[in-house]
């Protein structure tokens, strides 16, 4: 038996928490509910976009096929999952709990830009400072 090791199952319906089980299959039970309750979830999705936004998404979908295979399902979830989870109402902060989850597990690199803005700030505020001064505003 595997042990979990932290990634990322590949066998999850995201937000569902639904797996694909030992025989290569989601459960009777849990591929209904996935067929019926993720057109409320796509259709949101469809509606909060913009029509033009609407046009350049290919990979778009209102309603999950019936005709597809589980990891059909799967693959076609996951990518709407990922990329427009934040406008599922239901989903919403679960989307949002886990996009910060994985930002902060990222090694914040600051650019030359970021650096440049915080040098900048340092200078503004020391000129404030001495604004506060000179004019007997700074409280001891």
């Amino acid at each position: 038996m595997k042990k979990y090791n932290g990634t990322p199952s590949k066998k999850k319906f995201r937000g569902y928490n639904f797996y694909i089980q030992g025989n290569e299959k989601l459960s009777q039970r849990n591929r209904k509910t996935l067929l019926r309750t993720s057109k409320i979830h796509l259709s949101e999705v469809v509606d909060k976009l913009m029509i033009d936004e609407r046009r350049k998404l290919k990979n778009l979908v209102d309603e999950l096929d019936s005709n597809l295979s589980d990891w059909e399902l799967l693959d076609q979830w996951n990518l709407m999952y990922d990329n427009f989870g934040y406008l599922m109402s239901e989903f919403k902060m679960k989307w949002e709990d886990n996009k910060v989850r994985v930002v902060s597990k990222e090694t914040f690199k600051p650019s030359l830009e970021f650096e440049d803005i915080l040098q900048r700030l340092s200078k503004l505020e020391g000129q404030v400072m001495k604004m506060r001064v000179k004019n007997n505003l700074v409280n001891f």
